[in-house]
C-alpha cells in the first residue's frame, strides 16, 4: 500500500483510491498467504485527501477504524504523530505489534482474523484517558451540530480555553478543533449529495451550514485539492 499526494486533475490508475479526511484514524491489515507475511499500518488522521495504490493479486486487505480518539485506548502516542502519515505499527507499539502478529499467523481465514481481532483490542481497552469527559463532549456537539459550531462555543461550553481545547483535540484526532469541525462538516456534505442524485451541490452546501459558494469550494480544496465538480465525476 503506497500513498500519492493528490493530483490537480483526477487521472489516475485503476489500482488507486482515493481516502478524503474523515476524522477517523485506522490500522491497515495487508495479508500476503503466499509468503506468510502480515503488515499492520497505522493510517493517521487526514486534514487533505490522499491516493492510495492498492495491491489486491494474493493480498488480503482489512482495516480497523477507531471512532475519534479511540486509537489511544490501544496505542498512548498522541494522535498528531499519525496525521497524514502511514507508520508501521511495530514502530510506535512494538509489544503490540508483536503480540498481534504472533496471532494472526495462526488464523487461517479472514474471519477467523477478525475473531483474534476482535478478543485482543477488547483485552486491551484501559481506563479514561486524561481530559476524556471533556473531549467526548466536544466530540458529541461537534457531530450533533455537523460541524456548524465555533471552538469558542465549545469551549465555553466546556469551561476551558480554546489553547487548552485545541491541544486535546490534536492528542485525541491528530488534528486541531477547527479542522475536525471542517471534516465533519465535510463529510455531512459527502452524505448528503451520496444516492441523492436531485440534490444539487449548491443546496449541499447551504445545508451544510457553508457561508456562500466561494466558501463552500475552498473549503472542498483544501480537503480534496480538486473541485468539487471533478471529485464528483471522479467517484461516478
Amino acid at each position: 500500500m503506497t500513498p500519492r499526494m493528490p493530483l490537480s486533475k483526477l487521472e489516475v490508475e485503476n489500482s488507486a483510491e482515493m481516502l478524503v479526511p474523515d476524522g477517523c484514524i485506522d490500522i491497515v491489515f495487508r495479508i500476503d498467504r503466499t509468503i506468510s507475511d502480515i503488515q499492520a499500518i497505522v493510517v493517521g488522521t487526514l486534514d487533505r485527501a490522499i491516493f492510495v495504490d492498492m495491491e489486491y493479486d494474493q493480498v488480503e486487505n482489512l482495516g480497523i477504524r477507531f471512532y475519534p480518539g479511540g486509537l489511544q485506548f490501544f496505542i498512548r502516542e498522541s494522535a498528531d504523530l499519525f496525521t497524514n502519515h502511514m507508520i508501521d505499527l511495530s514502530e510506535v507499539a512494538k509489544e503490540f505489534a508483536n503480540k498481534l502478529m504472533v496471532q494472526l499467523h495462526q488464523a487461517s481465514s479472514i474471519e477467523q482474523v477478525l475473531y483474534t481481532l476482535d478478543g485482543i483490542l477488547q483485552s486491551r481497552i484501559s481506563g479514561h484517558s486524561l481530559w476524556e469527559e471533556t473531549f467526548q463532549n466536544a466530540l458529541s456537539r461537534i457531530y450533533q451540530t455537523n460541524g456548524n459550531i465555533a471552538v469558542k462555543e465549545i469551549a465555553c461550553r466546556e469551561a476551558i480555553s480554546e489553547k487548552q481545547l485545541t491541544r486535546i483535540f490534536y492528542n485525541r484526532t491528530g488534528v486541531g478543533t477547527k479542522t475536525f469541525c471542517r471534516i465533519i462538516r465535510f463529510q455531512q456534505l459527502l452524505n448528503l449529495l451520496q444516492g441523492n442524485e436531485r440534490m444539487t451541490l449548491t443546496d449541499a452546501a447551504i445545508l451544510c451550514g457553508y457561508y456562500d459558494q466561494a466558501h463552500f469550494i475552498r473549503d472542498f480544496q483544501d480537503l480534496c485539492h480538486t473541485l468539487p465538480s471533478d471529485y464528483f465525476k471522479y467517484r461516478l
